[in-house]
Protein backbone atom coordinates (compact mmCIF):
# COMPACT_ATOMS: atom_id res chain seq x y z
CA UNK A 1 0.00 0.00 0.00
CA UNK A 2 3.06 2.25 -0.24
CA UNK A 3 1.83 3.54 -3.62
CA UNK A 4 -1.02 5.36 -1.88
CA UNK A 5 0.20 8.93 -1.39
CA UNK A 6 -2.22 11.57 -0.16
CA UNK A 7 -0.19 14.50 -1.36
CA UNK A 8 0.24 13.43 -4.99
CA UNK A 9 -3.22 12.10 -5.82
CA UNK A 10 -4.94 14.07 -8.56
CA UNK A 11 -8.35 13.22 -7.06
CA UNK A 12 -7.38 14.73 -3.71
CA UNK A 13 -9.74 17.53 -2.83
CA UNK A 14 -9.34 19.42 0.40
CA UNK A 15 -12.00 21.74 1.69
CA UNK A 16 -11.61 23.69 4.89
CA UNK A 17 -14.40 25.60 6.57
CA UNK A 18 -13.80 28.19 9.25
CA UNK A 19 -16.21 29.56 11.83
CA UNK A 20 -15.59 31.90 14.74
CA UNK A 21 -17.61 32.00 17.95
CA UNK A 22 -16.89 33.61 21.29
CA UNK A 23 -15.88 31.05 23.91
CA UNK A 24 -17.36 33.14 26.71
CA UNK A 25 -19.81 36.04 26.82
CA UNK A 26 -18.07 39.41 27.18
CA UNK A 27 -18.73 41.10 30.52
CA UNK A 28 -16.83 44.38 30.07
CA UNK A 29 -17.32 47.64 28.21
CA UNK A 30 -14.03 46.92 26.40
CA UNK A 31 -16.08 44.62 24.17
CA UNK A 32 -16.79 47.63 21.97
CA UNK A 33 -13.08 48.35 21.52
CA UNK A 34 -11.93 44.78 20.74
CA UNK A 35 -13.70 42.02 18.81
CA UNK A 36 -15.19 39.50 21.27
CA UNK A 37 -14.09 41.71 24.19
CA UNK A 38 -10.64 40.12 24.39
CA UNK A 39 -12.25 36.79 25.27
CA UNK A 40 -10.97 33.48 23.88
CA UNK A 41 -12.55 32.53 20.57
CA UNK A 42 -13.39 29.03 19.36
CA UNK A 43 -12.47 28.25 15.76
CA UNK A 44 -13.93 25.17 14.05
CA UNK A 45 -12.34 23.80 10.90
CA UNK A 46 -13.67 20.99 8.70
CA UNK A 47 -11.34 18.92 6.50
CA UNK A 48 -12.81 16.74 3.74
CA UNK A 49 -11.07 14.69 1.09
CA UNK A 50 -11.52 11.53 -0.93
CA UNK A 51 -9.08 9.14 -2.53
CA UNK A 52 -9.56 6.30 -5.02
CA UNK A 53 -8.99 2.77 -3.73
CA UNK A 54 -7.23 0.23 -5.98
CA UNK A 55 -9.26 -2.61 -4.43
CA UNK A 56 -11.41 -3.46 -1.42
CA UNK A 57 -9.11 -5.98 0.23
CA UNK A 58 -8.81 -5.85 4.00
CA UNK A 59 -5.14 -4.88 3.80
CA UNK A 60 -5.84 -2.03 1.36
CA UNK A 61 -8.74 -0.69 3.44
CA UNK A 62 -6.81 -0.84 6.71
CA UNK A 63 -3.77 0.90 5.23
CA UNK A 64 -5.84 3.58 3.47
CA UNK A 65 -7.87 4.36 6.59
CA UNK A 66 -4.76 4.54 8.76
CA UNK A 67 -3.00 6.83 6.27
CA UNK A 68 -6.14 8.99 6.02
CA UNK A 69 -6.38 9.41 9.79
CA UNK A 70 -2.68 10.26 9.97
CA UNK A 71 -3.19 12.87 7.25
CA UNK A 72 -6.05 14.53 9.16
CA UNK A 73 -4.15 14.42 12.46
CA UNK A 74 -1.30 16.23 10.71
CA UNK A 75 -3.66 18.85 9.26
CA UNK A 76 -5.19 19.41 12.70
CA UNK A 77 -1.75 19.78 14.25
CA UNK A 78 -0.57 22.23 11.60
CA UNK A 79 -3.70 24.42 11.75
CA UNK A 80 -2.51 26.31 14.85
CA UNK A 81 0.50 27.59 12.89
CA UNK A 82 -1.82 28.90 10.18
CA UNK A 83 -4.16 30.50 12.71
CA UNK A 84 -1.20 32.18 14.43
CA UNK A 85 0.10 33.47 11.11
CA UNK A 86 -3.23 35.11 10.31
CA UNK A 87 -5.48 35.91 13.30
CA UNK A 88 -4.35 34.26 16.53
CA UNK A 89 -1.98 35.35 19.25
CA UNK A 90 -2.32 31.98 21.00
CA UNK A 91 -3.81 28.69 19.83
CA UNK A 92 -4.75 25.38 21.44
CA UNK A 93 -6.36 22.34 19.78
CA UNK A 94 -9.33 21.41 21.99
CA UNK A 95 -11.19 18.78 19.92
CA UNK A 96 -10.51 16.62 16.87
CA UNK A 97 -12.96 14.19 15.25
CA UNK A 98 -11.97 11.96 12.33
CA UNK A 99 -14.26 9.84 10.16
CA UNK A 100 -13.59 7.56 7.20
CA UNK A 101 -16.20 6.02 4.92
CA UNK A 102 -15.84 3.69 1.97
CA UNK A 103 -18.12 4.28 -0.98
CA UNK A 104 -18.36 1.76 -3.77
CA UNK A 105 -20.23 2.87 -6.85
CA UNK A 106 -23.04 0.64 -8.04
CA UNK A 107 -22.56 -1.51 -11.12
CA UNK A 108 -18.78 -1.00 -10.93
CA UNK A 109 -19.19 2.24 -12.87
CA UNK A 110 -16.43 3.93 -10.94
CA UNK A 111 -13.51 3.10 -8.70
CA UNK A 112 -14.28 2.70 -4.98
CA UNK A 113 -13.46 5.80 -2.95
CA UNK A 114 -12.40 6.41 0.62
CA UNK A 115 -14.00 9.56 2.04
CA UNK A 116 -12.00 11.09 4.89
CA UNK A 117 -13.55 13.81 7.03
CA UNK A 118 -12.37 15.62 10.12
CA UNK A 119 -13.51 18.43 12.35
CA UNK A 120 -11.15 20.29 14.63
CA UNK A 121 -11.90 22.93 17.25
CA UNK A 122 -9.30 25.38 18.49
CA UNK A 123 -9.41 27.96 21.27
CA UNK A 124 -7.49 31.07 20.29
CA UNK A 125 -6.89 34.58 21.50
CA UNK A 126 -7.06 37.11 18.70
CA UNK A 127 -4.11 39.26 17.69
CA UNK A 128 -4.31 42.90 18.73
CA UNK A 129 -5.33 45.33 16.00
CA UNK A 130 -2.37 47.15 14.51
CA UNK A 131 -2.34 50.93 15.12
CA UNK A 132 -3.77 52.67 12.08
CA UNK A 133 -5.04 49.36 10.71
CA UNK A 134 -8.62 48.58 9.76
Amino acid sequence: MRGLRFFALPALTLLAGLTLAPAAAPAEASFLAQPFGGQPVNVSVAFNTQIPLPDLSEATLAAAQRAGREYLYRLGHEECALLKAVIAKTCRLTNLNVNTQIQQQRHNAAQPMLHINGNATFTISLKDDEPGGG
